[in-house]
């Protein structure tokens, strides 16, 4: 029988996509790397950091600051954070987010049982945006599980997910045209054609607000980068 142990001493990219347009935005990043770092006590984080506040942006504790100038474009943002990886495990995360302890070693455990190629945590607490249903679905996973699935937010959460950067490296680049919403749906989809392996780790938790960037979109732009975007994704997928 082959035992497994939890992963100590090992290193992975974390990115964030950050606009620091007020003191709220601010705290809310800076205590989302704080729990990052405090998160573990044996394995460790180089932070990744995409800021699209040019007009004196603040300092985070972070290894890597990445300038982003222009209309904002969640895929281009990650394009260019992908460019400075050196760890074999990646990790995408929203701001809006606090790391429980022991969340990225229970979730490596379980992607080494369940030989996962990428994987979410859980939130185990209500979120802001998902449907009555999802959020059922997602409060009612027995812990200490793996619920295998492709499903954009209930088994691949674009708030927050790791992946093998080899098997990442078969997604990249990311498609630009998809500036915000259908992200996640797109990278779910592009890892079940490629037959590889995506789960919920429901142990591992992180809790996400949810929806905090919404009221710094433009509200002329609010529509393109969400509703709006469903056509490009269909015919990506049609």
């Amino acid at each position: 029988m082959q035992f497994f142990n939890y992963i100590e001493n090992e290193t992975s990219d974390v990115i964030f996509l950050v606009k620091t347009v007020d003191l709220e935005t601010y705290e809310m990043t800076a205590d989302a790397i704080l729990s990052l770092k405090k998160s573990e006590l044996n394995n460790n984080f180089r932070v990744i950091l995409v800021e699209s506040n040019t007009d004196n942006p603040p300092k985070y504790d972070v290894d890597i600051t990445i300038n982003y100038d222009g209309e904002f474009n969640y895929n281009k943002a990650l394009n260019m954070a992908f460019e400075y990886l050196k760890s074999d495990y990646v990790c995408v995360f929203n701001n809006d987010v606090s790391f429980k302890k022991d969340w990225y070693s229970t979730i490596r455990y379980y992607m080494d049982i369940f030989n996962l190629d990428s994987a979410s945590p859980r939130c185990p607490e209500l979120q802001v945006g998902p449907n009555a249903l999802a959020q059922k679905m997602i409060l009612e996973y027995p812990e200490a599980s793996v619920i295998i699935g492709y499903e954009a937010l209930v088994h691949f959460c674009g708030w927050g997910w790791i992946m093998k950067r080899d098997v990442l490296d078969l997604l990249r680049p990311m498609p630009e045209d998809l500036t915000f919403w259908f992200q996640d749906n797109h990278m779910a989809l592009q890892l079940k054609n490629l037959n590889k392996k995506h789960g919920c780790v429901t142990s591992s938790h992180v809790i996400h607000y949810g929806q905090k960037s919404y009221k710094h979109i433009e509200p002329k732009n609010l529509y393109k980068m969400t509703h709006g975007l469903q056509d490009t994704f269909c015919k990506k997928w049609q």
